[in-house]
């Protein structure tokens, strides 16, 4: 009977025993799936300024920007010294450089983010594949070439069918560009007959291989350059002394920080960011009361005044979200959310203002630049640069204004269109306003 006890009471152990570990098998499975579909989340669309990580930016380098130093080579001395987050931080936050200086500069990033992680090396490519068919300034071979590079972007980190999206919108230029050389034309096909054949798709290659000769000439029409830009509506301001003097004073005590922080001690490191942080609260109290009491400016003048307080407010936004790699205005990051708003504001009455100023424009040349705003406003908002919640109407506008440009040409050229991958929303060039790229 002993035994036999002994027994039950084994059998039941390695009964409770295998419970457990079946428990435990679903515990890890369920874990791994979740862990998995989070992976592939954070591969998918985010705006490069929320991809930024404010502790792994270094200060002294970020603090460059604050003391005049051009964003190019905060950026280039930040890759230099292997800050890879602080030249993407310089980046993300840049208002001033090219697009086709921007999207070369993410291209060129996003070998250095795949070492750290896939997630912010997606967004480097997503936001070059952004510029190809969202920027109003970039040539239709500099989209091409974006658009080819971030292809291969994309198949590298195993996101293939993005990368389709992007080889589909190079055809589109090629073939659809109303701008492209037909040396260009033929150049652009023939990089995209090798990527189509580097990729294993040899149907593609060969169809594109085929139409060569034909699509090389391109559409065969010609379309009259716009009769203005949006750069033509803007005017000029002039800064007063009271700012001037306050952004002398923010430099130099920038330039300070950028000097002596990697080796000052905590202490020293907590005088540089206190003085830091007093000039740049000064220099926001000289600059409200600047555009607050600049009346009696021309739309054009306006526009100017608007887009100089966006730049000052994006970067209250980084200091208040510390994205300058320290604490500087402790009182700014207790009103992140206002600041935030201020600037989603200033960007409001920016868009409103060159509609104004569109609106007295021939209705040709308005239905041209209409749409280059558009594109314009959506790039903002995609970038991050622009916070809320606008994209949605912008981008529907953007749809309708699209269609009506490309009718008034002729049903030629190129068009913006929205295609949503996997969850995420890609903006595509094609030849016609109501086809995908696919």
């Amino acid at each position: 009977m002993r035994s036999l006890d002994k027994s039950n009471r084994l059998f039941v152990g390695l009964a409770a025993g295998v419970v457990l570990l079946v428990i435990l098998g679903f515990v890890l499975l369920g874990a791994y799936f979740y862990l998995s579909r989070q992976a592939e989340a954070d591969l998918g669309w985010a705006s490069p300024l929320d991809s930024v990580v404010g502790e792994r930016v270094a200060p002294d380098l970020a603090a460059l920007s604050l003391a005049g130093e051009l964003d190019e080579r905060v950026f280039r001395a930040a890759l230099d010294a292997g800050e890879k987050e602080t030249a993407f931080a310089a980046l993300a936050y840049s208002l001033l450089l090219p697009d086709n200086i921007r999207g070369g500069h993410w291209l060129l990033l996003a070998p250095y983010c795949r070492q750290r992680d896939g997630g912010s090396a997606s967004v480097c490519y997503q936001a070059a594949l952004d510029l190809a068919a969202l920027s109003p300034a970039l040539s239709d071979a500099a989209r091409g070439d974006l658009s080819l590079q971030a292809a291969r972007g994309f198949a590298q980190l195993g996101q293939p069918r993005v990368a389709r999206l992007a080889l589909a919108q190079v055809e589109n230029i090629a073939h659809h560009s109303l701008s492209l050389l037909p040396a260009q034309r033929r150049e652009i096909l023939g990089r995209l007959i090798e990527e189509y054949r580097s990729s294993g798709d040899s149907q593609a290659a060969s169809s594109v291989q085929k139409t060569l000769g034909e699509e090389s000439s391109g559409p065969g029409i010609t379309v009259a350059p716009p009769g203005a830009s949006l750069a033509d509506l803007r005017g000029s301001v002039v800064l007063p002394d009271s700012v001037a003097r306050a952004v002398i004073v923010r430099q130099q005590a920038a330039a300070q920080v950028a000097a002596k922080w990697f080796q000052a001690g905590e202490g020293a490191r907590s005088e540089l960011a206190r003085s830091l942080g007093e000039a740049l609260v000064e220099e926001d109290r000289a600059r409200s009361a600047f555009y607050s009491g600049a009346t009696g400016l021309s739309p054009a003048d306006r526009l100017a005044l608007l887009h100089d307080e966006v730049a000052w407010l994006t970067t209250k936004y980084r200091v208040a979200r510390g994205d300058y790699g320290a604490s500087v205005a402790p009182e700014w990051e207790q009103e992140a959310e206002g600041v935030r708003a201020a600037l989603a504001e200033a960007y409001t009455q920016l868009i409103n203002g060159y509609n104004q100023q569109i609106d007295t424009l021939s209705p040709a040349v308005a239905s041209q630049v209409r749409v280059e705003l558009l594109r314009q406003s959506v790039l903002w908002s995609r970038l991050g640069l622009l916070p809320g919640s606008l994209e949605e109407v912008l981008s529907e506008k953007l749809a309708d204004a699209s269609q009506q440009l490309w009718t008034r040409q002729g049903n030629a050229g190129l068009t913006v269109v929205a295609q949503d991958v996997d969850g995420a929303r890609f903006y595509l060039l094609s030849g016609s306003s109501r086809q995908g790229v696919e």
